[in-house]
């Protein structure tokens, strides 16, 4: 009788399991056809807002759920989701400093020319780069595992895939 209790509970929990990963991805795509549907509407009230609350606060927390749902850190991600929600916030508020940033200084008259530390292209490389790529990579990997994992599980797929390329090289010229 002992197994067929055990049983019942390695099933229960494995229905547990399942449906809240269902309701993992159901989230997920409920939030994101509901901002397709805000955004896409011609005329926007107090966007800033907009974001700043909904996805910072309630996608945020939202998401929060979903990584804990898959296993992985909640508060780790919910922390480079708001650094990237404050970071967004930041720029639609002080779109001039962002501005100043990013084009270096305003030259006043044609014979004054300000100086910037690094190039135009650097600072513009370097802001694209950390919004659109390392932040969400960041928001994407690290809730389930650290940094040094995710390094040494790649570096692993690709001498694999690297020696089994090499590999079948070989076999073909055997072959020839």
């Amino acid at each position: 009788m002992a197994s067929f209790n055990s049983g019942l509970h390695v099933l229960w929990c494995q229905v547990q399991v399942a449906s809240r990963m269902l309701a993992g991805f159901l989230m997920i795509i409920v939030i994101a056809c509901l901002l397709l549907q805000r955004s896409t509407t011609t005329k926007q009230i107090m966007p800033v807002t907009f974001m700043l609350l909904l996805l910072g606060v309630a996608c945020g927390f939202a998401g929060k759920l979903c990584v804990d749902t898959f296993g992985g850190s909640g508060y780790h991600w919910l922390l480079y989701w708001e650094i990237l929600c404050l970071l967004h916030f930041f720029f639609n508020v002080c779109t001039s400093t962002l501005y100043s940033i990013l084009y270096g200084p305003v030259n006043l008259s044609q014979g004054t020319k300000g100086q910037a530390i690094f190039p135009y292209w650097i600072r513009r490389f370097l802001f694209y780069t950390i919004l659109l790529v390392v932040l969400p990579l960041l928001c994407g990997l690290v809730p389930f595992a650290s940094l040094g994992e995710w390094k040494d599980h790649l570096l692993l797929k690709i001498t694999d895939y690297l020696f089994t390329v090499d590999k079948l090289s070989w076999e073909q010229q055997d072959e020839l």
